[in-house]
């Protein structure tokens, strides 16, 4: 009887002391979580060089029109079904680099030069 009694006892302590640990839940980092978050530091930084170029009118405006259109191509990309990750990380890696080279084609030397210039202190 003192046995059973003390065992009761141990288990309901046990129990008791295993539920006040704070158990805390693990966060699952995925490729896409990481990368919404450095997509915003990027775009951050983006928008800031540019912004520190001193862009025309006309060279806002096809910029805006670049971005618009990457950010339905880069939409089109994630929610195709048929891609594996590696081939939509392909894709929106190409797809970043061609807007690149459009963004490039409408600076002026002088600004192609601040831009690379303010890449390269803040990469």
């Amino acid at each position: 009887m003192k046995i059973s009694l003390i065992a009761f006892i141990l288990s309901v302590v046990t129990l008791t002391a295993s539920a006040q640990i704070e158990r805390k839940p693990v966060a699952i980092k995925t490729d896409s979580a990481q990368t919404t978050s450095n997509n915003k530091a990027d775009k951050q930084t983006q928008k800031d060089r540019l912004k520190e170029l001193n862009l025309t009118k006309e060279q806002k405006a096809k910029v805006k029109e670049i971005r618009q259109a990457g950010k339905s191509a880069k939409e089109a990309i994630e929610k195709n079904t048929e891609l594996s990750e590696t081939d939509k990380k392909k894709q929106l890696r190409e797809l970043q680099k061609t807007q690149a080279q459009k963004v490039q084609a409408i600076l002026t030397e002088e600004q192609k030069v601040k831009f690379k210039a303010s890449k390269q202190n803040n990469p």
